[in-house]
C-alpha cells in the first residue's frame, strides 16, 4: 500500500521529471509547475506512488552496496 504524502502548496517536491512546485491542490488533483514552468494537472496519488517509488529504490541501492557477512568471507577465502 502507498502512503499518501501529504503535499502542500507552495512547497516543492521531486518526481522522475525533476523538481516541482504545487501551485494548487482539489482533492486528489494537484496543479503543479516544473522547471519548463508549464502548469500540469496531476493526482495526489500518482505524486504519492511516484515519491515511494523513488524512496524505494534508493533504500534497495543502498541496501545492495552493503556486502553481506557470507559474500565477504567467500571473497576474503581464498
Amino acid at each position: 500500500m502507498i502512503k499518501e504524502t501529504n503535499f502542500e502548496v507552495g512547497k516543492r517536491y521531486k518526481n522522475r521529471k525533476g523538481t516541482y512546485k504545487v501551485l494548487a491542490i482539489d482533492g486528489n488533483v494537484m496543479h503543479i509547475s516544473g522547471k519548463v514552468g508549464k502548469d500540469v494537472a496531476t493526482t495526489v496519488k500518482l505524486q504519492s506512488r511516484v515519491i515511494e517509488n523513488i524512496r524505494r529504490e534508493i533504500e534497495e541501492l543502498a541496501l545492495a552496496k552493503v556486502v553481506s557477512p557470507r559474500r565477504k568471507a567467500a571473497a576474503v577465502s581464498i
